[in-house]
């Protein structure tokens, strides 16, 4: 099958692949000082208010969704986080999360009747993902599972029979990220943009860009360093001044080598260079990572699906996501019944 532009292949999916990956998810959540924390990112690295700013001169054929008035400026919640669903220590190798949650956003829904009004933008410190597709993904998952000797099993069969998958592991792992507010952040999977309905418009990927270098020292694992030095810098980092990223989008411009159901295959900047179309800007702030706003930021969800159908996720990777994300959604709401999950703000 020859792969067409903007346009996903949900034929691809396996139910029972997708069913077994809610199994696994939500098998593996954990509870955390008396709350069952998420599936995925389940660490946060802190919480904060930031300004998300459509810019003045985006292109006329990108103007849709949040983009479709440019200047104007969202009031956003973002969540930085480290993506393993256990509470180990920042030292310990792993990719590194931002999620971006735009406030008061109206339109048409990805998911009709959702009753939401945020959109959400979900990426991490990495520009694709390990495994192309669900069924890779949930194979290797499930192999560390296996009681006992669950992660060695995974680590023989990525060294032997999956190898590109072992490399980008290792490359996520080998990061040494010293401060959140000085790293790229990228989406790793695609998304419409375009038209609500219809076919006029582009498979895009998102990422953030910090105009702010990192210059904290990183750590040596040698030594008994903090668990949570990623929180500190963070705290640090915006004690005095702003953080600033530019949120660019990248469009899809061959469809052979800028893949829409393969998420471990990099769009080339060569082929399609990244547009600036907003900033998002992290003004100066206390970080108080036992505070209440943080307290209420680990209440909320975070969803690639909370989004307009302007921005709707595309590709096997987010459908699977779509199902998972909810799975984990309900089983929080349900178990932290005295303090449920919600879809907007606290």
């Amino acid at each position: 099958m020859k792969p067409e532009l903007n346009r996903e292949y949900p034929a691809l999916d396996d139910p029972g692949v997708f069913e077994r990956m809610v199994a696994l998810t939500t098998h593996q959540m954990q509870m955390v000082n008396g709350q069952l924390r998420r599936g995925q990112h389940a660490k946060p690295t802190g919480s904060v208010t930031a300004e998300f700013r459509v810019s003045d001169d985006v292109p006329v054929g990108l103007r849709y969704g949040i983009f479709a008035s440019p200047g104007k400026t969202f009031a956003a919640i973002v969540r930085f986080s480290n993506s393993q669903n256990t509470f180990e220590k920042d030292s310990v190798g792993t990719a590194r999360g931002l999620a971006i949650k735009l406030l008061d956003v109206a339109g048409t829904r990805a998911i009709q009747g959702d009753g939401d009004t945020t959109q959400d933008f979900l990426m991490v410190d990495h520009p694709v993902f390990p495994f192309p597709n669900p069924t890779a993904y949930v194979e290797t998952i499930g192999r560390t599972q296996v009681p006992l000797v669950g992660k060695v099993l995974a680590g023989v069969h990525l060294a032997l029979r999956e190898r590109d998958e072992l490399a980008i592991i290792k490359d996520i792992r080998a990061k040494h990220v010293t401060s959140p507010l000085g790293v790229r952040y990228w989406s790793a999977s695609p998304f419409w943009l375009g038209p609500a309905s219809g076919n006029d418009g582009h498979a895009v990927k998102y990422s953030a860009i910090p105009r702010q270098v990192a210059t904290a020292v990183p750590p040596d694992e040698d030594k008994d360093t903090s668990p949570d030095f990623l929180t500190q810098a963070l705290i640090d980092g915006l004690r005095s001044q702003s953080a600033l990223f530019d949120f660019t989008v990248q469009l899809q411009t061959d469809a052979e080598k800028m893949p829409v159901e393969d998420v471990s295959t990099e769009w080339s900047e060569e082929l399609s260079r990244p547009l600036v179309v907003a900033s998002l800007r992290i003004a100066p702030q206390q970080v108080d990572p036992s505070g209440r706003f943080a307290e209420d930021c680990e209440r909320l969800s975070f969803n690639p699906w909370h989004a307009l159908a302007e921005h709707r996720p595309l590709g096997g990777m987010n459908r699977l996501r779509k199902v998972v994300y909810q799975a984990s959604i309900d089983k929080r709401r349900d178990t932290n019944a005295a303090r449920p999950v919600t879809h907007g703000v606290p």
